[in-house]
């Protein structure tokens, strides 16, 4: 594997635009812990993997903007201090020189409710939706969902949305502890409170955004905190309503890639309909000394992320037949 300079310089051609990307940073100012699973979790130091990301973008002095992929902090942060910890981690993504695009994750919605928590990532939402688009050149359109609208987790106890994800998961999960996938086999791991569903109007949402992006000629980025795609991800980790969402997508070409957080080991798939799927591997995870973040390429006939250190590098054509 080359370097990023010596795989741009057999491709040959600039790039369309560059971003930079992170997921799962996590903070909290805790001792290090462990997952459920007993994987190592690094809470401080995951804000210096931040730093030395926003430093690398901002000395390539090329990238267009940020998008982080949920999970700013962790669930076990102090809730005394979850107001001011996520302060100090969007003041740390501010540090870069340009546009930072936030994706929510079901630890921000721990620490914080929709209705404080929108603002402070700069997510300009109607009834505290966190799903948008925005399209930083006229080839591409970026689509951020929020997979957490149903969700039993960041709206008020009330919300018709909270009763709705309520009556799903006894529906799908007889566990005491809804974030147990005790007995649950297969894909129907995934019905576990840490996960959420994208609900009817985002549905319909997504589908003029696909509409117009066709009409546009655009090529489309989908951005989920929640993983679409079993080929790329733990089964415990997908979204609910996965199937639904990219038998949508699927109605149209105009999507070429897929890419998450939530899953904290990383995958990458190609699914049945030549989507490429990229799950990013967390920051939370790198012990000291150790890095997971990048930057992606884009161009008119693949996306290039390079990884550092512990985030994997990944050259994603586009499949010709897909543009048929």
């Amino acid at each position: 594997m080359g370097s990023a300079n010596g795989l741009a310089a057999i491709h040959g051609k600039e790039p369309l635009f560059s971003f930079g990307l992170i997921s799962d940073v996590q903070y909290a100012d805790i001792p290090d812990g462990r997952s459920f699973l007993g994987v190592p979790r690094y809470y401080r130091h995951s804000i210096v993997v931040l730093q030395r990301a926003v430093k690398e973008w901002n000395n390539s002095k090329r990238h267009k903007f940020v998008i982080n992929f949920g999970d700013i902090v962790d669930g076990y942060c102090p809730k005394d201090q979850s107001l001011s910890t996520v302060k100090k981690l969007v003041d740390e993504f501010e540090m870069f020189n340009g546009p930072v695009y936030h994706l929510i994750g079901n630890h921000c919605l721990y620490n914080l409710p929709r209705s404080k928590l929108l603002p402070l990532l700069k997510i300009k939402s109607f009834e505290s939706h966190a799903y948008y688009d925005f399209s930083p050149v006229p080839e591409y359109r970026f689509v951020v969902l929020d997979g957490y609208d149903i969700s039993a987790i960041g709206w008020p106890q009330d919300h018709p949305k909270t009763f709705e994800a309520l009556k799903f998961l006894r529906e799908k999960n007889p566990n005491e502890d809804k974030n147990s996938p005790t007995g649950l086999v297969g894909l129907e791991r995934r019905f576990l409170m840490f996960n959420g569903a994208i609900g009817k109007e985002q549905m319909e949402w997504l589908n003029s955004v696909l509409q117009e992006a066709t009409k546009l000629k655009q090529k489309v980025v989908v951005c989920c905190h929640l993983p679409l795609d079993p080929g790329a991800s733990s089964k415990e980790a997908l979204l609910w309503n996965y199937a639904e969402v990219m038998n949508l997508i699927h109605k149209y070409t105009c999507v070429k890639l897929c890419l998450s957080g939530h899953d904290h080991k990383g995958g990458y798939s190609i699914d049945s309909h030549g989507v490429h799927h990229r799950v990013l591997e967390a920051a939370l995870e790198c012990p000291p000394g150790r890095d997971a973040f990048g930057y992606v390429d884009v161009y008119d006939d693949r996306i290039s992320l390079y990884g550092t250190d512990r985030m994997q590098t990944t050259d994603m054509y586009f499949h010709p037949k897909a543009d048929l």
